[in-house]
């Protein structure tokens, strides 16, 4: 492989970054691909939540992000949602159902819901 490989997810629809001091809605993610470093350089074309503006995140992610990554974008459901979060050398990440998610938060139980 070079370094000039190139891996492009258009698939990433439905994937909250958390990165920094801030929260992301992922649109597309670009990772670059090099002979032999634990590294990778990935691209998150994304939205701050905050306030909607669009910003392109340069993050080093590891092997084992990039294939989270890889398998969510062949699993290709647009009911599912990846929450990752990034910071340091650390990653974490789940799966979530859209629609759960939706009938949570709609839940009439006179209570305000709220997703931990």
């Amino acid at each position: 492989m070079s370094d000039q490989s190139e891996v492009k997810s258009e698939n990433a629809r439905n994937v909250i970054l958390s990165y920094g001091e801030n929260v992301y809605f992922v649109n597309k993610v670009n990772v670059k691909i090099s002979e032999g470093p634990e590294k990778l350089k990935a691209v998150f074309h994304a939205r701050r939540i905050a306030d909607n503006q669009p910003q392109d995140l340069n993050v080093e992610i590891s092997q084992d992000v990039y294939d989270v990554l890889l398998e969510y974008t062949k699993m290709n459901k647009l009911d599912l949602i990846l929450v990752l979060q990034i910071g340091g050398d650390d990653a974490k990440w789940c799966l979530m159902s859209d629609s759960w998610l939706k009938n949570q938060t709609t839940a009439g139980s006179g209570k305000t819901p709220y997703i931990v």
